[in-house]
């Protein structure tokens, strides 16, 4: 005899079930109703791997944009080191190593360093063989399109004497 369901069966609500309401005949006949199981619904997950891949794409998006734009503003801060540095140097060779002050000269030597970058910035002269300068530089992210504005500064001082060095 072949098994068939039963048309007048009441359909088993999710949660726990006999062998009796989900099982063929003949199996509970042998088994008896000492076996319980849990029968378990169909839950529909479908889509939810395309909603993880669009999340986890929009972070990775942000992130790129985050290292992008952090990587122009280092730049710009280092360009402004590097011209306050030469800067500083150019202005200090210019007041040259006797006691005398060229202000004026070294002033204009790190101003010409300046002007040459591109790049704003001030001069202070503190004595005759130190002088300050602070350059500042910007720079546009490339993925926001934000603008960054770094400001460093360096300071030069000019020794004098080739074994004691000492200051003017």
């Amino acid at each position: 005899m072949r098994w068939s369901p039963n048309p007048t069966r009441r359909r088993v609500p999710a949660g726990r079930a006999n062998l009796a309401t989900v099982a063929r005949p003949a199996l509970v006949a042998r088994l008896g109703h000492r076996i319980q199981f849990t029968v378990r619904p169909i839950v529909r997950d479908r889509g939810s791997i395309t909603l993880w891949v669009a999340v986890t794409f929009v972070a990775i998006l942000a992130v790129a944009g985050l290292v992008a734009d952090g990587g122009a503003k280092i730049r710009a801060g280092e360009r402004a080191d590097i011209v306050a540095g030469e800067a500083a140097r150019a202005a200090s060779y210019a007041s040259g190593p006797d006691d005398t002050s060229r202000v004026a000269a070294a002033a204009a030597a790190a101003r010409g360093i300046l002007s040459r970058s591109g790049m704003a910035g001030s001069v202070a002269v503190a004595s005759p063989g130190r002088i300050n300068v602070t350059v500042h530089a910007s720079a546009t992210g490339p993925i926001s399109g934000l603008t960054y504005t770094v400001t460093r500064s360096a300071t030069a001082q000019l020794l004098l004497g080739v074994r004691s060095g000492g200051t003017p």
